[in-house]
């Protein structure tokens, strides 16, 4: 990806990468999975009480913190939240984005707000995991179809940060080690 952007934003995004722990920022649109990700992280195997709990959405924020091995808080923003989540940014080391891949009329939005969350300058080099959730359900959209309607080629060509897809299902678990991989490798660096 081509690397544009001021002076302030790496400085800014450099400080946030150097932040102890490290804050992970976990946005989308309402109803993508994010607060039931959140859950998965780390309990409960598929079938088990903890993994069969049903997921509260978030309406505020929520911080989670992981061992992988070093510690990284994750902050959750609901939502409903969009209007204020770039009061969030400066603090954040790497950034997922979860978007339903089940919900066609969600789509238009959430290709929005995650172009809106690339363009925002404190986030110009923050490497970026875009998750398309909810593959378990039978009318999702595979990752090729939400590829082409998100027109990711084109925004990873023109976007500063490093950006990588996933296809996920937060209930069932599928890609939650993929997840948990590349939040290992892009956050490497030691406190």
């Amino acid at each position: 990806a081509s690397r544009r952007g001021g002076a302030a934003a790496r400085a800014g995004s450099a400080m946030a990468a150097g932040r102890c722990p490290p804050t992970v920022l976990l946005l989308g649109a309402a109803g993508g999975g994010k607060s039931l990700l959140g859950q998965r992280r780390g309990r409960g195997a598929p079938g088990t009480a903890a993994a069969s709990r049903a997921p509260v959405p978030q309406v505020g924020t929520n911080l989670t913190d992981l061992r992988l091995p070093r510690r990284v808080t994750v902050r959750e923003l609901g939502g409903c939240m969009g209007p204020i989540w770039p009061s969030y940014y400066s603090e954040c080391s790497a950034l997922l984005f979860v978007v339903d891949a089940s919900n066609p009329t969600q789509v238009s939005s959430s290709c929005i707000q995650l172009l809106s969350v690339l363009s925002a300058a404190p986030l110009a080099s923050v490497p970026v995991l875009v998750l398309f959730n909810k593959i378990d359900l039978p009318c999702y959209m595979s990752l090729v179809e939400m590829k082409s309607l998100f027109r990711m080629q084109d925004i990873v060509s023109c976007a500063t940060q490093p950006i990588t897809m996933l296809e996920t299902s937060a209930r069932d678990g599928t890609g939650l080690a993929e997840v948990l991989q590349w939040l290992r490798s892009t956050l490497k660096e030691p406190c």
